[in-house]
């Protein structure tokens, strides 16, 4: 399905993922509307004013807030804000909409780590206080969506995949190990993404479910950052 063709959303948390360009911005943009409040890429930010409380006042026309969270002074010159404070000021006025569907677009790029885990303890308390919400969240770092996503959403060429849910789609990704042999030949006619070795030990993703035995490996399966970067890559 294309952007402009969207799944339906249940509540929950949706990683949107995907390769450069494939139009990931695009599917955001297409769900923005009454309903839902977007948190654009930093790069398409707009702020309106001289201040911060002038560009608070524009958005409470737009949109009635709820009581903002922000730890900056309402008196700070918009244009002396670094890039943390600016992204912190969008994701407040967001969260502030309180729509049952936030729409957010790189909101971790290039922040510092605490004010990565600052806004990331914030989007945790959000989701928390309201178990009916829906938030979609694209985001080139799987560690960003680690431990907050239960699906995904895979886009490739602007096609727009139904929710994966990560533990549906782990059973697809299995890891093999094994310590002796040759891989090439053990694993000959599977769907091999990567293969390591250290000595006689060795390692393999493979990107399909294990219908056969392998002599000598155990099997496991990746945590939720690997898979992540695996569907990210790679169609469900």
């Amino acid at each position: 399905m294309t952007p402009d063709h969207s799944p339906d959303h249940s509540p929950g948390f949706y990683g949107l993922v995907g390769p450069n360009a494939a139009g990931k911005t695009h599917y955001l943009r297409s769900l923005f509307g009454p309903g839902a409040a977007l948190v654009p890429a930093a790069a398409d930010a707009l702020f309106v004013g001289r201040t911060v409380r002038d560009h608070l006042a524009w958005a409470a026309e737009a949109k009635p807030l709820d009581e903002i969270s922000l730890d900056i002074s309402e008196s700070s010159h918009l244009n002396s804000l670094s890039v943390g404070q600016r992204r912190e000021l969008t994701f407040a006025v967001a969260l502030a909409a309180n729509e049952p569907i936030l729409l957010l677009d790189e909101p971790f790029d290039g922040l510092d780590i605490n004010t990565r885990i600052r806004l990331r303890a914030r989007l945790i308390d959000y989701i928390a206080a309201d178990p009916g919400r829906t938030v979609i969240m694209a985001s080139h770092r799987a560690e960003d969506l680690a431990g907050l996503a239960e699906h995904v959403i895979q886009v490739f060429g602007r096609e727009v995949s139904d929710p994966v849910a990560l533990d549906e789609a782990r059973t697809r990704f299995p890891v093999l190990s094994g310590d002796g042999g040759d891989p090439g030949q053990l694993l000959a006619g599977l769907d091999v993404v990567s293969v390591s070795t250290l000595g006689p030990a060795w390692r393999a993703q493979l990107a399909q479910p294990l219908d056969r035995d392998v002599p000598g490996a155990t099997v496991d399966y990746p945590d939720d950052a690997a898979l992540i970067d695996l569907l990210a890559s790679r169609k469900a």
